[in-house]
């Protein structure tokens, strides 16, 4: 059954994800495990042989952990974190680490009020210009903002912009109604 297959795909990332935000006792937690999920992943992208030993079904869940605790040594990461991949192991869900780590940073861009927008435009942006949409609608939508930027050769010119990846909603809408790029970026 897809369907189901798809909803649990995006329900036990976030469920592992939520469980590792409530976790965190305090801010200085949360930076910590944020840090060391970060530089994880990256690690993580880089060695195929981590990203095979978390993904492979092959190797008996019991060895995985064995391996896993042996690697955690090894690396200083902080308790929380380790906790957290150990429960991973536990429970066979190594796999999913990339999906909860989005969802990870899905949940605290939520907490921290930020908003994801997508700019679509035919070439890159120059830096200077990114950081002057980036100030300028902050200011125009009144929250912070991560920019996140698509090229797309076949737009025919000017911008697109989607904000949390839903097409611009109706209060949002308004107030970009009188917004000016050109104006605003002069």
């Amino acid at each position: 059954n897809m369907t189901n297959n798809s909803k649990y795909n995006n329900e036990t990332p976030n469920r592992y994800a939520k469980a590792l935000m409530l976790s965190c006792n305090n801010e200085s937690d949360l930076k910590k495990t944020k840090s060391d999920f970060d530089d994880f992943i990256k690690t993580y992208n880089k060695l195929n042989e981590l990203k095979l030993f978390f993904q492979t079904p092959l190797i008996n869940p019991l060895r995985k952990k064995q391996i896993l605790v042996e690697i955690l040594k090894k690396i200083k990461l902080c308790e929380n974190f380790s906790n957290f991949l150990i429960t991973l192991a536990n429970n066979g869900k190594l796999f999913l680490l990339k999906k909860i780590f989005i969802e990870f940073n899905n949940l605290l861009d939520k907490k921290n009020g930020v908003i994801e927008v997508t700019v679509t435009t035919t070439d890159l942006i120059e830096k200077a210009i990114q950081k002057k949409i980036q100030s300028s609608l902050e200011k125009t939508l009144n929250c912070k903002i991560k920019l996140k930027e698509i090229t797309d050769k076949s737009i025919i010119g000017g911008i697109i912009l989607k904000i949390n990846s839903i097409m611009i909603d109706n209060s949002i809408r308004n107030k970009l109604q009188d917004y000016n790029f050109n104006e605003r970026l002069n």
